[in-house]
């Protein structure tokens, strides 16, 4: 009898230890976090139409108090250029069964989403963060900054009083007395290879307010010497030069 304990005692020692195991598929914390950094920089590549090498800075990954939700917060420089600023993004990532689900971008691409993502950092940029439960409404986003708000004010009053020809001075695009209807605007196409910069005044040394992606669709609101063309959309935005278009 002695002898059979022996060995049923050791299956037994082995079978517990076996219990203690992970099961082989089942992904780690590690690999869950590393899927999701993944998935967000997918998600900036294809908002972006990036090929080739992203310059990105403070990435981090932080898990929600949703489960199997991990914020990416991080900055990307659309244009590689070390003069251009960086621009940050949140992407909140949904993972099901260790497979990423689904992912939200927030980028800063304009005022309006540079709002977005300021508030969605607020947020979500820490452990267990996620939207405040019992919020009535949407958090109220914080004032446009007061420089571009000067700029785009600037370049929308040129639309109704024209200036003389100048160097730097815009050009109106309406051949008649009033300023055309913006359905009536000629649009433009800002080139394929990569994203563009928006300067605030016509010239090389104008601030930059906005990068636009790759190939987007613009209308003209005023022209300057030098090849310069005032775009926008609803509004114009600043100036762009028009050898960084594809016509």
């Amino acid at each position: 009898m002695g002898k059979l304990v022996v060995p049923l005692l050791a299956l037994i020692a082995v079978g517990l230890a076996a219990c203690d195991d992970p099961p082989k598929n089942m992904p780690g914390p590690g690999s869950v976090v590393a899927s999701a950094r993944q998935a967000a920089e997918a998600q900036v590549r294809t908002r972006l139409r990036m090929v080739g090498e992203m310059q990105m800075r403070a990435v981090q990954a932080w898990q929600q108090q949703m489960s199997n939700t991990i914020a990416v917060c991080g900055q990307i420089n659309p244009t590689g250029e070390a003069t251009d600023p960086f621009i940050p993004f949140v992407a909140v990532v949904a993972i099901k069964e260790g497979r990423v689900e689904r992912t939200d971008l927030v980028i800063g691409m304009s005022n309006s989403e540079a709002g977005r993502v300021f508030v969605e950092m607020l947020d979500r940029c820490f452990e267990g963060g996620g939207p405040p439960t019992g919020r009535p409404q949407a958090r109220a986003l914080p004032p446009l900054p007061l420089d571009v708000s000067r700029v785009q004010q600037r370049a929308a009053s040129s639309l109704d009083t024209p200036a003389p020809v100048a160097t730097g001075s815009a050009v109106p695009v309406s051949p008649g007395p009033a300023s055309p209807s913006i359905a009536a605007l000629p649009m433009v196409t800002t080139k394929a290879a990569h994203p563009v910069n928006i300067r605030s005044q016509p010239g090389g040394s104008g601030a930059v307010v906005r990068i636009v992606p790759r190939a987007s669709t613009l209308r003209v609101f005023g022209e300057a010497p030098g090849g310069w063309l005032q775009v926008g959309e609803d509004q114009p935005f600043g100036w762009i030069h028009g050898s960084m278009l594809d016509r």
